[in-house]
């Protein structure tokens, strides 16, 4: 590994970090990468056990922008496959499909709470400004759709009641759960699925850390450096001067940083630090961690699904994935996994709790979903992702702002990626800002070396 005393340092090697490099690499730049952990990937990595293949995550890869993904073909060639696979929610002991039909939904609901659905004003209250995630949801999708399916659900995986969410938490994974749908195909009988991102999506033969591997690739070990940890960003008159990595073991001069750390972190390793407000700022800033538990099991498949949503609190998961519906290079041939997502805090039991007791936890919960047999687990694995994305709660846009505003202000640092941004970012988005991101540095670069001149 070279010095990072370089042109560029990028800390952080998750996939912003890699995007930025990767087009760094294309326009020339000289840049050094650093990654806290053995591994880059971040949160979006493929990991093994044995034979079986599985993601820190149900990631996907949608194909949103043909540019980048004429880009992640390059890349990965015949090995990105479409993916054409359904998803349900498990409702009252019942899998519904998602996006919600009418079709599905008379075979699954019983008479009572279709006749809700079908009386609930379409549309009722849009033109009504939603100051919050729960009330954006009836508005927008009825009381009755909202209430089964919508604000339990999103309680769980945000950890915070629904009116204390802001509206930006609906994004584009609601688009099939609208009430409009639901009445058009009641009056007109038109029982087509809606789009939605859920349906059908990109995804590597071996895995989402495919393209975090052929990234890594095409920039080199030689601009990597893992086991950094960035622990310190000592500033002066408006720039950062120094990168301190593992608490002291080594510095360097920086020279223009690309920070994909988490946006709370960075504000808290500036050295001198920020005002007192601004601190308290980032104190009051949640990021929603996640525990990944996989079964691996001897038997062919658990259900047909791309993931299955919980919205039930008796769950302690949100959703379940099966890799084996992606590729079925993720399982030795007979076999399968599943993958269980429970979202958490730092103090929350879930996080906190040994990993036999949650094991025992989801264990009996699955036994409520489809029954499995001690005998047909193979292995089992646990895993911790922190940071594993923002809470958008109501509000959080003006405190990200002056936090923001406040990194933005030191002449040489840049910002992007999900956590570094506090956004909700998808694959494609991240390759977009990297190529953006080079672009700017070289066009700075080209101003300063003409100003010189």
């Amino acid at each position: 590994m070279q010095s990072i005393e370089t042109d560029v340092q990028i800390l952080g090697g998750g996939p912003a970090g890699l995007a930025a490099g990767y087009y760094a690499k294309q326009r020339g730049i000289n840049f050094a990468l650093v990654e806290a952990s053995a591994h880059v990937g971040g949160n979006c990595r493929t990991l093994r056990a044995g034979g079986f293949r599985f993601d820190t995550g149900a990631h996907r890869f949608h194909d949103k922008d043909r540019e980048v993904t004429s880009e992640v073909k390059k890349l990965l060639g015949d090995a990105l496959l479409r993916v054409e696979a359904p998803s349900e929610i498990f409702f009252e002991g019942r899998f519904v499909q998602f996006p919600l039909t009418l079709s599905n939904l008379v075979k699954k609901l019983d008479a009572k709470t279709l006749l809700k659905i079908a009386c609930d004003t379409p549309g009722a209250g849009r033109g009504i400004s939603a100051d919050n995630f729960g009330r954006f949801a009836v508005n927008q999708y009825g009381k009755t759709l909202a209430e089964r399916f919508l604000l339990n659900y999103s309680q769980k995986l945000w950890g915070e009641p629904p009116h204390k969410l802001s509206t930006a938490v609906s994004g584009s994974r609601l688009n099939g759960l609208d009430i409009k749908n639901f009445i058009r195909s009641t009056v007109m009988g038109d029982v087509q699925q809606p789009g939605h991102l859920d349906g059908s999506f990109l995804y590597p033969r071996y895995g989402i850390g495919m393209i975090a591997e052929k990234m890594r690739d095409f920039i080199g070990d030689r601009c990597i450096r893992t086991n950094s940890r960035v622990s310190r960003l000592v500033h002066k008159n408006g720039k950062i001067e120094q990168i301190i990595l593992n608490g002291g073991d080594d510095e360097f001069r920086a020279a223009k940083l690309v920070n994909t750390l988490p946006l709370t972190l960075t504000t808290k390793i500036l050295d001198p630090p920020p005002p007192p407000e601004l601190l308290d700022v980032a104190n009051s800033i949640k990021f929603r961690n996640l525990v990944l538990c996989v079964f691996c099991l001897n038997r062919n498949s658990f259900s047909p699904n791309a993931s299955l949503y919980f919205p039930s609190e008796s769950f302690p998961f949100t959703r379940l994935y099966e890799p084996k519906n992606r590729s079925l290079h993720m399982a030795p041939q007979g076999q399968t996994a599943i993958v269980l997502e429970l979202p958490c805090y730092n103090r929350d039991a879930l996080w906190r709790m040994s990993d036999k007791a949650r094991k025992a936890l989801v264990w009996k919960a699955l036994q409520h979903v489809k029954p499995i047999a001690t005998e047909e687990i193979l292995c089992y694995r646990s895993y911790k992702l922190p940071f594993a994305y923002p809470v958008l709660e109501v509000g959080f846009d003006e405190n990200i702002r002056r936090l923001i505003d406040y990194l933005e202000a030191f002449e040489n640092l840049y910002l992007t990626g999900r956590s570094a941004l506090f956004r909700y970012l998808h694959l494609h988005d991240l390759f977009k800002a990297g190529k953006a991101l080079a672009n700017r540095i070289v066009t700075v670069s080209d101003s300063e070396t003409a100003t010189i001149t």
